[in-house]
């Protein structure tokens, strides 16, 4: 008779060379003990010692045991030499069979053991690391054969595993639900270019350009004023004179001409006097060099210098008309003086809050109404990664290039992008456990672990659980790599 079994020896993988407490017995009494696997270069080594000291066997039978790779998908991947463990009269018979030939194995035994002689046979194998190893087991199939009957059967006898499987780790990219404002308070600056005759600071509506100034300004206002999402709060006015001629006398100037500038506004836009504020500043030497600064001239380092340096102002002007014998500052006085002589109006309002179909909507046209709050919601309510998830994202970081809340969340989306190095530049510059714990995420893609380990800690002790998390994975991602390694 011929009885088939299939053994799974039950132990787990350690790294590097461990014990493995295997206590797995075959249905005839078979036990496998003290297991071990190491890594060596590129092979896996097993080895471990076969007890078949309580061995239910009778003199006339034999059993082949042999070890099998099997996949965690039940794929046979390998199969070994096996190892033959007789009873005493069945020995002496196979061992005349295989003399004279007139018994051959389906595979070449690599050992044939009595049961008598024998009460441990120590096993070692070698198997080429592959990937299909992880959560696959070690099988003895056992085949016991003792009469013509070539009747068998299969069994289990429990799942053991050659290598952990592999371990696939998710992260988790932070995002940052920005604070709601309770009160949207905004604001935007215009400049109305006026002109004005020499020394005076009456508003003359047909001199020279000043008609489609304020038509410009015109149109700014009253559709501020007509937008029933805002509620104006204040109008700041505020006036500049370029830095020509007598300091004192331009800063008289730059009051008049901010004060007529008030006046225009009262009585032309029904602004109420209450709601404005005036300002002057005199001559705008900070315009003066912001100009300067982005021009390609003749001369501009030495005006710069003089504008930095120099801080008596009659001097400062002196040295200016000086500059390649006057022709520099005739071109500054001729071209780039006049836009210095100006109002700045700041138009300050409170902006309502938004439904979601209405922010949908709003976020098209005017998205610095919306709170960040708001638009998050917005972008959310589109599937993550989509171009409108995109974009909203974009749009937040325009509105509010400052706010840490919105370069993180734009971070992020450049992180889940695989944008690593724009991530990386953007979130190195946060201050917040969020941009820490993506900037572990982000060192993992450049596979700096130990960076990414101290940012998942710091995060992780400032409370963020999600650090946390992500350093758990990156620890059990580790364990794998130890072995494949």
């Amino acid at each position: 008779m011929k009885e088939i079994y299939l053994f799974i020896l039950v132990f787990s993988m350690l790294v590097p060379l461990a014990e493995i407490d295997a206590q797995g017995t075959t249905s005839s009494g078979i036990k496998s003990e003290q297991a071990q696997i190491t890594r060596d270069g590129d092979n896996i080594q097993i080895a471990l010692r076969i007890n078949i000291e309580n061995i239910n066997l009778d003199s006339q039978e034999m059993i082949i045991l042999t070890p099998m790779a099997i996949t965690a998908d039940s794929v046979v991947i390998l199969t070994f030499e096996p190892i033959v463990i007789t009873g005493s009269k069945r020995r002496k018979a196979l061992d005349r069979a295989l003399k004279f030939g007139t018994y051959k194995f389906p595979t070449s035994p690599q050992l044939i053991v009595s049961k008598d002689s024998e009460q441990y046979i120590p096993l070692n194998l070698t198997l080429p690391y592959n990937q299909w190893m992880h959560g696959s087991t070690l099988a003895f199939q056992e085949e016991k054969i003792g009469c013509a009957c070539e009747k068998g059967y299969a069994d289990n006898y429990g799942v053991a595993q050659i290598l952990p499987p592999l371990f696939n780790p998710e992260y988790i990219v932070s995002y940052v639900t920005p604070a709601a404002e309770d009160i949207k308070r905004r604001s935007d600056t215009y400049n109305a270019r006026l002109n004005f005759k020499v020394n005076r600071f009456e508003i003359l509506q047909d001199f020279e350009n000043n008609r489609q100034v304020l038509s410009e300004v015109a149109k700014i206002i009253e559709e501020v004023q007509a937008d029933p999402n805002l509620t104006v709060s204040e109008f700041l006015i505020t006036g500049y004179a370029s830095p020509e001629g007598n300091s004192e006398h331009n800063t008289t100037l730059s009051e008049n001409r901010a004060k007529s500038f008030v006046s225009y506004l009262s009585n032309n836009h029904s602004i109420a006097p209450s709601t404005i504020q005036i300002d002057w500043k005199g001559e705008d030497w900070q315009g003066l060099r912001n100009i300067v600064a982005k021009l390609n001239i003749t001369d501009q380092q030495e005006i710069l210098d003089i504008i930095d340096n120099e801080t008596d102002i009659q001097v400062r002007k002196n040295k200016l008309k000086q500059l390649s014998g006057g022709e520099t500052y005739r071109m500054l006085l001729h071209d780039y003086y006049p836009p210095l002589r100006r109002n700045e109006y700041t138009i300050s309002y409170v902006a309502r809050s938004f439904s979601l179909d209405e922010a949908k909507e709003q976020i098209k046209n005017k998205p610095q109404y919306l709170s960040l709050n708001e638009m998050y919601f917005v972008a959310n309510s589109y599937p993550k990664n989509s171009e409108e998830f995109k974009h909203v994202f974009e749009i937040a970081t325009r509105i509010y290039p400052s706010d840490p809340v919105a370069r993180l969340n734009s971070a992020a989306l450049s992180l889940e992008n695989s944008n690593i190095d724009t991530a990386i530049k953007e979130l190195e510059a946060i201050d917040l456990p969020e941009a820490w714990n993506n900037l572990g995420v982000a060192y993992i893609q450049k596979k700096e672990y130990q960076k990414a380990n101290i940012y998942f800690d710091k995060a992780a002790n400032a409370g963020l659980d999600i650090a946390t998390y992500n350093a758990e994975q990156l620890s059990k991602w580790f364990v794998t790599q130890k072995i494949i390694e």
